[in-house]
């Protein structure tokens, strides 16, 4: 090792005059090379070996990205992605669902505002500045980088990417159980981000999205809204009969008051009927965009009477020029009770019972508009 002072000039610039040491190493032929390159135009390995021992000597004390917290939470999460059935969602969905259960929301407007969290969450990615700009073009290739991104969140378990189709078969992991609450979600988020896809569930956790082109999307998205909607109302009608099936029973204020004042086969008075539909519209408040022919307000008046627990199966579907209502109870007596609130709540659509074939715990009604009546109400 020799100590000497430099005073060489070179391109006409001074180079320091501070003590310098003339040091010999041995290093690996990959570490020269790459000082090499780090040395750029000027060739100075000395100057690269040079800023590498004044960056370490500032970053000294300074902790290993790998000793991290914040490495430490995102191995945490990452973690539990993986390996539980966990997936990142918003606090805002939370208690969305938690209003849900507690009913505080009605079943209709959870969609509504599962819309609102997904279009949320597609500008809150946007916004953070981390996703690729490329991400939002409106190409297939582009919306596979998108769901792969909600894979790696653990909206997703898995991905089956069919590039000669343009359609993606996914599994959810979030919500697998009730895979219409995490499509209304992640199809929002797709509007919003203005990718053209049709989307519908071919089994019970499978998703099968499909990349239209702009000039048949509307077409195909007002076809996709409509499939959506049908798939919930049978999904929370479901969520309905398992209450009822469970035993569970939930009447409201005017029809316990009834109840207190009358026998089973009373009629219900006007009072109460209004009570139970006003009761129906606070805890399911109706869609002024959604069709409103017979079938869909038999539809509606039948998850009316389901929510209040009294029945076990109530199949609503179009026969003819009629509309077939199966109803099935536990016990004749909330069959009948089933039946009395039905037939006032359509009496009040003016829809009228054509046909009835009772049983001891089930009934099946045949039901239809009342011709040239305006509604009552």
């Amino acid at each position: 090792m020799q100590e000497h002072r430099e005073r060489s000039v070179s391109g006409g610039t001074r180079r320091s005059t501070a003590t310098r040491v003339h040091l010999h190493t041995t290093i690996s032929a990959r570490t020269r090379e790459l000082l090499r390159e780090l040395a750029g135009e000027t060739g100075r390995v000395n100057d690269v070996l040079e800023e590498a021992v004044d960056f370490f000597s500032k970053r000294k004390d300074i902790p290993s990205c790998d000793e991290c917290e914040a490495m430490e939470v995102s191995n945490l999460r990452r973690s539990l992605i993986d390996s539980a059935d966990m997936g990142l969602v918003s606090s805002r969905m939370l208690s969305v669902l938690a209003d849900l259960g507690c009913s505080r929301l009605g079943s209709a407007d959870l969609v509504t505002q599962l819309r609102k969290i997904g279009a949320e969450q597609t500008k809150l990615l946007r916004g953070l500045g981390t996703v690729p700009q490329e991400m939002w073009q409106n190409t297939f290739d582009s919306f596979v980088s998108n769901i792969k991104l909600l894979e790696r969140m653990g909206l997703f378990r898995s991905l089956e990417i069919h590039p000669e189709r343009k359609r993606v078969l996914a599994t959810a992991k979030l919500m697998s159980e009730q895979p219409e609450i995490l499509l209304a979600m992640v199809l929002a988020e797709w509007d919003e981000a203005g990718y053209t896809v049709d989307a519908e569930i071919v089994a019970d956790s499978k998703i099968s999205i499909t990349w239209v082109e702009m000039h048949e999307y509307e077409e195909k998205k007002a076809a996709r809204d409509e499939r959506v909607r049908k798939m919930w109302d049978n999904r929370r009608e479901a969520f309905l009969l398992k209450a009822g099936q469970d035993g569970a029973i939930t009447l409201n204020p005017s029809l316990l008051e009834w109840l207190a004042e009358h026998n089973i086969g009373d009629a219900l008075d006007e009072k109460t009927i209004v009570g139970v539909r006003n009761f129906m519209e606070h805890i399911d408040p109706l869609d002024s965009g959604a069709p409103n022919g017979v079938l869909e307000r038999v539809r509606r008046a039948g998850i009316g009477v389901t929510s209040f627990g009294l029945l076990e199966k109530c199949d609503v579907r179009s026969e003819g020029d009629l509309v077939r209502v199966q109803m099935r109870s536990r016990t004749s007596l909330m069959k009948d009770m089933g039946v009395k609130i039905l037939r006032a709540l359509l009496t009040m659509e003016n829809i009228d019972e054509f046909t009835r074939e009772e049983g001891v715990t089930s009934a099946v009604l045949y039901v239809g508009e009342k011709p040239e009546v305006g509604r009552k109400y």
